[in-house]
């Protein structure tokens, strides 16, 4: 995993492993050189057996660090750093992302209620805005709830950028899709900005419903909720259309429209017309109002998520623990002097050995058990139990449950 002779292995310190994909394997780490704070570490998958997927997967790999570099938005992943070997080992090193995916809280905890769908679909479509402003714009081509974190503060963040590109409009793109969520376009190799809100279309309706979308099935979440909102209900409709031009034509026609349902659920909500007709993005009063209503309603979630990142640094501590001994121990034991006529002893006992395996085994089953808070590939995710009842949780956990389902179903 690292080589312990090279300086920048030297710097982090890999505690566990997150997740594993089809593009590579997602590391906890800490970084020395900022105070041991957190960090993710993505290495790119090393075994392809087709060096022509191998050079593709490389390229990719390699313009996603060039694109995150560049960006710096509230809800874009953070970059720090990225290497590469001699030897053609690949890293990413990333922020922590604190949280959990819109995906999971679906499977953890159901749908979400619309009042909810309008404050998430608003903080996409703001992220949607900074991309496609971007100079040439940057079509994220991966949208999903897998893909969309919620912190414990209520911020939702973009987290993987594996298969993002910029924007040329006579240039054929990597036919890179997921089904469900890419519109037909994408799969000639043909996306545009309007590609990235067939797939918000796709997302919203998976949060009204809490069922995965099907393969260029533009269903309306009316068909399995029948109660909700008819505006709503048309946005994700039109979204989801099959013919770009038959879609909204930015992110922010789709932001002004969730303000508009948002304004129609709270009559005493008031947003002023001129709002409507600015013409420039991002204005100082829209991200006023943008604050507003998320102030309205997610503190509720965010102190539940709160609460329940607490338990989890409680749970995984003793696994992460865990995870530096076995690296400190394995890096000493690659440190050992290959000399044997040296007349120091520099090896390692045998029941060292044994201890840092048991130590490695431990840790990478209690990661596997744990929650996981960072997407571990473009299209695989790590799956999760659902809960069929409050009966189903250990006693510790039913006060948590009954906060977030309070906010998500109220």
């Amino acid at each position: 995993m690292t080589d312990s002779t090279d300086p920048w292995f030297k710097r982090y310190r890999w505690l566990q492993m997150l997740g594993t994909g089809g593009m590579g394997v997602i590391y906890l780490a800490e970084d020395s050189a900022a105070g041991n704070s957190s960090c993710v570490v993505k290495q790119l998958n090393s075994k392809y057996a087709d060096p022509d997927e191998r050079s593709e997967a490389v390229r990719l790999f390699k313009r996603e660090a060039s694109l995150l570099k560049s960006l710096n938005h509230p809800g874009v992943v953070r970059f720090f750093d990225s290497y590469s070997t001699e030897d053609g080992k690949h890293y990413l090193v990333m922020d922590y992302v604190r949280g959990s995916s819109l995906e999971s809280v679906i499977n953890d905890f159901g749908a979400f209620n619309d009042d909810d769908t309008v404050k998430v679909g608003i903080q996409i479509c703001e992220v949607l805005e900074y991309l496609h402003d971007q100079e040439p714009p940057i079509i994220y081509r991966d949208l999903k709830p897998s893909n969309l974190m919620l912190t414990p503060e209520g911020q939702i963040v973009f987290i993987d950028f594996g298969i993002a590109r910029t924007f040329m409009p006579k240039e054929s793109a990597t036919r890179v899709v997921t089904a469900g969520y890419s519109p037909p376009e994408q799969y000639f190799g043909k996306p545009e900005t309007r590609s990235d809100l067939y797939a918000l279309g796709a997302t919203i309706g998976h949060l009204l419903t809490g069922v995965r979308p099907k393969p260029l099935t533009a269903s309306q979440p009316s068909q399995h909720r029948a109660d909700v909102h008819p505006n709503l209900d048309m946005l994700v409709k039109q979204l989801t259309s099959h013919s770009p031009e038959d879609r909204p034509a930015t992110a922010r026609h789709v932001r002004h429209t969730l303000y508009r349902i948002y304004q129609e659920m709270h009559a005493e909500f008031e947003i002023p017309d001129e709002v409507f007709l600015q013409r420039s993005n991002s204005t100082k009063e829209e991200q006023f109002i943008s604050q507003k209503i998320m102030k309205s309603g997610m503190a509720a979630a965010a102190s539940a998520l709160r609460q329940e990142q607490d338990n989890e640094r409680k749970r995984q501590s003793a696994s992460v623990n865990s995870g530096r001994a076995s690296f400190d121990r394995l890096r000493a034991f690659g440190n050992r002097d290959p000399n044997p006529s040296s007349t120091r002893n520099p090896k390692i006992s045998q029941s060292q050995k044994n201890s840092a395996l048991k130590a490695k085994t431990g840790s990478q089953r209690s990661s596997s058990q744990s929650n996981q808070r960072i997407s571990a590939s473009d299209n695989q995710q790590v799956s999760r139990p659902q809960m069929k009842s409050v009966r189903d949780l250990k006693p510790e956990r039913k006060g948590f449950l009954a906060k977030i389902l309070s906010w998500f179903k109220r």
